[in-house]
C-alpha cells in the first residue's frame, strides 16, 4: 500500500464558516488499500450550522432537514488520473446521506440506505458504501448527514475510510453471491410449494410457499440484494422490505403449523392465544415504528415478540408430538434444526463461541435444512394422505357394490315371498288366513323398505347420489304425507295435526328424497308415541330457511344418546319399540344433500322434536343440481296390503296371445319357475339360465318378447340387451329388464342399452304380464298398419336405427333385381346375410309380411311409380318389375291398390 496523506490545510469555505474548520486531504497516489480519515473529519457543532453552509448549493425544492450528526471533509486529487473509491462510515450508522460539492455546485447526492428525515420511519442500513469519483486536480467537499445508534460512542462519529473499488466490489460480490444463491434456493422451494398446492389442491403447501417466499425476501433485503435493484426500495418506503417479510414469515408459519397439526381441534384454547399473539407479532413492527420515536426500543420490543412467538409456535408441536400425534412428530426434526441454528447464531454473535463461517451463517444453514426437510416431509405426508384417501374412496366403492349386490340377494327371495303371497291374497282366502298372509306380506314389504334404505344410505355416503331440485310448493307435499298417516294414527288413537304459517312456500327440493325424510320422521314419531298422545307437524320460515318440525309426546331420548341418534344402526336403549337404526341416518344424509341440516331437541319423558332446516332460494345450489321440470317421486309406502278383488285386476286375455313367444332369461331357478308359472297360461315360454345362453336362444327362436334379469353370470342383462339390440336379426324384439337395481341411474343405463321397459324387484306378477301383453300388442298393431300401407317407408316402420338400416338394405337389394323374374327368397337371404327362416321371421316381425310378400310388395310399389309416370304399357311395366305373366301382375296389382293397372294409370293427373 502506498498512499500519501498530506497534512490538512485550512481554507475558508461557506458563509460564517472559518477556513480552518474543514480539513483538506491531498491524495497523491492511486488507492490500493484502505485509508482511515477519522482523525481529520470535521464534525459540525449542530445541524443548523451545517445546513446553513450547505444551503446555497441546494435546490429550492430539495428536502433536507437539520436532524442527525453532520460532518464534512475536502478531498484533493493531486494525481494525474481519476481516483475512484468506496467511502465507508462507522458500522453503527443507521443511515448516511452524502452531498458532494465541486466548483461551487452540488454534483452528487447519495444514500447508503432508505434515508428519511423522520427517525421513527428509519431502520438500519444493509448497504454501507458511498462511492467516490474525483478527476485529476479537482477538489470536492463532502457533507455527511448521519444517524447513529443510541449507544454509539461519540468517537465513532468521525469514523470514515476510503476503500479501493475493485477489492470492495469483490468482497460485496462474494457476500452477495452466497446470499443470492441462498435466497434463490428459498424462492425455488416457494415455487415448488406453489406447484404442489396446485397439483394436490392442499392449502398447507400454499402456506409453505408463503413461508419460503417471505424468508427469501427477508434475507435479500437484509444483506443488500434488493439494493442492487435501483428503484425497487421506493415503493416500500418508509419501511424496508424486511419488515413486510417478517410479517409474512409470522403469518404463513402460523397458518402452516395450525393447519398441519390441526391446532384448532387439538388445542382450541391454546389456539386462540396463539392466533392472537401471532397477529400482534405480525403487525407490531408497523405500529411500533409509527408510534414510538425510539428506533432501538421498537427493535427490542419486536425482537422480544418474535422470540416469544417462536416459543409459542414450538410448544404445541412438542406437546402433541409427546402425545404421539403423527403430524406433530413429523415437524419436530425440521423445527428442531431451525431452532438449533438460531441458538448457534446468537451464541456466535454474542462472542460466547469462537466466530466462524458456520456460526455466522448457522441460522441460514438451519433455515435451508429446515425448508428442504420440511418440504420432503410435507410431500411424503400429503402423498400418504392422498393414498389413504384413494384407498378410502376405493373402500367406499367396494362398500357400495357390496350393498348393491346384497340388496339383489335380498330382493330375489323377497320376490319369491311377496309374489306367491300376493297371488294367494288375490284368491280371496278366509279372513283368518288373509290376516296371516297380510302380516307376512307386510313384513316382507318392510324388509324391502329396509334394503332400499341401506342401499340409498351407502350411495349417499359414497357420493354416488346427486340432487335434482326444482322449485315447487312444499306445503301440499308435506300436507299429503301427513294425511297418508291419518289412518294409522287413528288406529293407534294418536292425535296427528299439521299446520303451516303460510299457505304456500316455494322451495328448491327433490320430491322423492324429501318424502323419504318426512316419512321417516313421521313413522318414528307415530311408532314411539303411546296411545292418546300427539304428533304435530309444523312448517315455519326461520330467516332464510324453512323449518319442518315433527314433534311427538313419546318417551323422549336420553341426553347421553341424543348425539348418536343419527348414526347408522343406533337404537335408543330406553325405547320400547325396536327399529333398524337406518331411517334417521338416511334422513340426515338426504337433508345434507339439500344443503340443509336436521336437529333434535328432546327431554326424557317429554317427547322429542326433530327440525329440518332447508335453505330458501337457489344460491346454495350448483348448476347441475337445478332442473326446470320436477323429478317425479318414486316413493313407495309400506302400508298394510288392502283387500284386492279379482274384478279390479283383470287378467290379460289369452285367446289372442297363445301364439306369442316370450324368452325368459333368469339365473335363479326359483324366480324363473315363479315367473313361468304366472305367464305360461298366456304365452309360450322359452327359458335360459344365463345371459349368453339367452342371446343364443333369442337368435335361434326369435321370440316376440324377452324378459331378462340384470345380474347374471356370463353376461348381465345390460350386455344381453346391447347384444340383441345391436344384432340385425334380433334388434326388433322388445326387451323388459327385470332387476333388483331399482335406482334411477341403473334404470337409465338399461334404457340407454335399448331396453323397452324396466321393472324392479320385487314386482307384481300381474303388472309384468300386462306390460308384456301391451308391448306385444303395440308391435302387432304397428305390423298391421304397415302391412296395409300402400307404400313401405323404412323410417316409419322401424323402431330403431338398426331395423331401419335392415329395411333399407332389403329394399335396395330388391330394387337392384327389380326386373329379374328369377330373383327369389334364397337370393335375398344370401345377399342380406341371414338364413331364410330368420329373414322370414324378421320381416313378419317388422312389416307382418313373408319374404315373398315383401318382394312382391316392392315390385308392385315400383310398378305403381312407373304407371304414375306413364312410362310404358301395362305389359312392359309388368316385365320391368319382374312379373313373367301380365295376367298375374294385373291380379296382384288390383289386390294391393283396388284397381287394375290401366285404370290406375288413367286416373293419375297429367303433368
Amino acid at each position: 500500500m502506498k498512499v500519501l496523506v498530506v497534512l490538512a490545510a485550512f481554507v475558508a469555505f461557506g458563509e460564517g464558516l472559518a477556513a480552518q474548520d474543514i480539513p483538506v486531504f491531498r491524495l497523491q497516489d492511486a488507492l490500493e488499500a484502505k485509508v482511515e480519515l477519522e482523525d481529520t473529519l470535521y464534525s459540525f457543532p449542530g445541524g443548523e450550522e451545517a445546513l446553513a453552509s450547505l444551503q446555497p448549493y441546494l435546490d429550492n425544492g430539495q428536502d433536507v432537514g437539520a436532524e442527525g450528526s453532520w460532518s464534512a471533509i475536502r478531498l484533493l486529487n493531486a494525481t494525474d488520473h481519476t481516483l475512484r473509491g468506496a467511502l465507508s462510515f462507522c458500522m453503527y450508522a443507521d443511515a448516511v446521506r452524502l452531498f458532494v460539492i465541486q466548483d461551487s455546485s452540488l454534483i452528487d447526492e447519495q444514500f447508503n440506505s432508505r434515508f428519511t428525515t423522520g427517525r421513527s420511519a428509519r431502520l438500519p442500513s444493509s448497504y454501507q458504501y458511498l462511492w467516490l469519483h474525483i478527476d485529476p486536480g479537482q477538489t470536492q467537499t463532502l457533507f455527511f448527514q448521519t444517524y447513529f445508534h443510541e449507544e454509539t460512542p461519540e468517537g465513532h462519529y468521525r469514523h470514515l475510510s476510503i476503500h479501493p473499488v475493485l477489492p470492495t466490489v469483490n468482497r460485496m460480490i462474494d457476500r452477495l453471491s452466497w446470499q443470492a444463491f441462498y435466497s434463490g434456493l428459498l424462492v425455488l422451494l416457494a415455487m415448488l410449494g406453489g406447484l404442489m398446492a396446485w397439483i394436490f389442491r392442499e392449502r398447507v403447501f400454499l402456506f409453505y410457499a408463503g413461508m419460503m417466499l417471505s424468508a427469501a425476501l427477508y434475507f435479500a433485503d437484509r444483506y443488500g440484494l434488493l439494493g442492487l435493484l435501483g428503484e425497487f426500495p421506493k415503493p416500500t418506503d418508509p419501511l424496508p422490505a424486511l419488515v413486510y417479510a417478517l410479517s409474512g414469515i409470522v403469518v404463513f408459519t402460523d397458518l402452516f403449523v395450525a393447519d398441519f397439526i390441526q391446532m384448532r381441534e387439538q388445542m382450541p384454547r391454546y389456539y386462540k392465544v396463539y392466533a392472537w399473539f401471532s397477529g400482534w407479532t405480525a403487525v407490531s413492527p408497523y405500529l411500533l415504528i409509527l408510534i414510538l420515536n425510539d428506533l432501538q426500543m421498537a427493535r427490542q420490543i419486536t425482537d422480544t415478540c418474535l422470540g416469544l412467538w417462536a416459543l409459542l409456535c414450538i410448544w404445541p408441536i412438542a406437546r402433541l408430538a409427546w402425545k404421539g400425534q403423527s403430524p406433530a412428530r413429523t415437524l419436530v426434526w425440521p423445527f428442531g434444526i431451525l431452532f438449533g441454528g438460531g441458538i448457534l447464531f446468537l451464541l456466535g454473535n454474542s462472542d460466547l463461541l469462537p466466530g466462524s463461517f458456520g456460526l455466522r451463517y448457522s441460522f441460514q444453514i438451519g433455515l435451508l435444512l429446515f425448508s428442504g426437510l420440511l418440504f420432503f416431509t410435507l410431500f411424503e405426508r400429503v402423498t400418504t394422505l392422498r393414498k389413504k384417501k384413494e384407498q378410502f374412496e376405493e373402500l367406499n366403492a367396494l362398500k357400495t357394490r357390496f350393498f348393491t349386490n346384497l340388496s339383489h340377494e335380498f330382493r330375489t327371495p323377497l320376490t319369491l315371498m311377496m309374489g306367491p303371497l300376493q297371488q294367494l291374497l288375490e284368491g280371496q282366502p278366509e279372513p283368518k288366513e288373509r290376516q296371516l298372509l297380510e302380516i307376512a306380506f307386510r313384513n316382507a314389504n318392510n324388509q324391502l323398505h329396509l334394503v332400499n334404505e341401506l342401499l340409498e344410505l351407502s350411495r349417499l355416503e359414497a357420493g354416488k347420489m346427486s340432487l335434482r331440485a326444482s322449485q315447487q310448493d312444499v306445503v301440499p307435499l308435506v300436507r299429503s304425507l301427513v294425511f297418508a298417516f291419518e289412518s294409522l294414527a287413528q288406529d293407534r288413537r294418536i292425535n296427528l295435526s299439521f299446520r303451516s304459517e303460510q299457505p304456500s312456500v316455494h322451495l328448491y327440493y327433490e320430491a322423492g328424497k324429501l318424502e323419504k325424510v318426512v316419512n321417516n320422521l313421521l313413522s318414528n314419531a307415530l311408532k314411539f308415541t303411546p296411545s292418546g298422545g300427539r304428533v304435530a307437524v309444523n312448517l315455519a320460515q326461520a330467516g332464510q330457511e324453512l323449518c319442518i318440525s315433527v314433534a311427538d309426546t313419546g318417551p323422549g331420548i336420553p341426553q347421553a344418546q341424543q348425539g348418536k341418534v343419527f348414526d347408522r344402526f343406533f337404537q335408543v336403549s330406553a325405547s320400547p319399540e325396536v327399529g333398524t337404526g337406518v331411517g334417521l341416518a338416511l334422513s340426515r344424509e338426504l337433508v345434507r344433500l339439500h344443503h340443509g341440516r336436521i336437529e333434535l331437541e328432546s327431554r326424557e319423558g317429554e317427547g322429542a322434536v326433530f327440525r329440518v332446516f332447508l335453505p330458501l332460494g337457489s344460491r346454495h345450489l350448483r348448476a347441475e343440481e337445478r332442473v326446470e321440470i320436477p323429478v317425479q317421486s318414486g316413493t313407495a309406502f309400506a302400508a298394510p296390503l288392502p283387500a284386492r278383488e279379482k274384478a279390479h285386476n283383470p287378467r290379460v286375455p289369452t285367446s289372442s296371445q297363445t301364439e306369442a313367444t316370450v324368452l325368459l332369461i333368469e339365473d335363479n331357478d326359483e324366480v324363473r319357475a315363479f315367473i313361468r308359472q304366472r305367464l305360461d297360461t298366456a304365452f309360450k315360454i322359452i327359458e335360459a339360465n344365463d345371459g349368453q345362453s339367452g342371446i343364443e336362444k333369442a337368435r335361434e327362436h326369435m321370440p316376440d318378447l324377452i324378459v331378462s334379469d340384470v345380474m347374471m353370470p356370463r353376461k348381465n342383462g345390460y350386455e344381453v340387451c346391447a347384444a340383441l339390440k345391436g344384432d340385425v336379426r334380433t334388434s326388433h324384439i322388445p326387451v323388459i329388464l327385470l332387476t333388483a337395481k331399482a335406482e334411477q341411474e341403473e334404470k337409465l343405463q338399461g334404457l340407454r342399452t335399448g331396453a323397452d321397459d324396466y321393472l324392479a324387484k320385487p314386482f307384481d306378477a300381474e303388472e309384468l304380464r300386462v306390460r308384456i301383453h301391451n308391448l306385444i300388442q303395440l308391435r302387432a298393431q304397428l305390423r298391421q298398419r304397415f302391412a296395409a300401407a300402400v307404400e313401405l317407408k323404412p323410417e316409419e316402420v322401424a323402431v330403431n336405427s338398426i331395423d331401419q338400416e335392415f329395411l333399407e338394405k332389403a329394399l335396395a337389394i330388391v330394387e337392384s333385381h327389380i326386373d329379374d323374374e328369377q330373383f327369389s327368397v334364397e337370393v335375398l337371404a344370401r345377399e342380406i346375410g341371414m338364413s331364410r327362416p330368420q329373414l322370414n321371421r324378421k320381416l313378419r316381425a317388422l312389416v307382418n309380411q313373408s319374404t315373398n310378400q315383401f318382394i312382391q310388395s316392392i315390385r308392385l310399389q315400383r310398378a305403381a311409380d312407373l304407371l304414375r309416370q306413364q312410362s310404358g304399357t301395362v305389359a312392359e311395366i309388368a316385365f320391368q318389375t319382374g312379373f313373367s305373366s301380365t295376367a298375374y301382375f294385373i291380379k296382384c296389382f288390383k289386390d294391393k291398390y283396388g284397381e287394375t293397372p290401366g285404370s290406375f294409370s288413367k286416373n293419375q293427373p297429367k303433368s
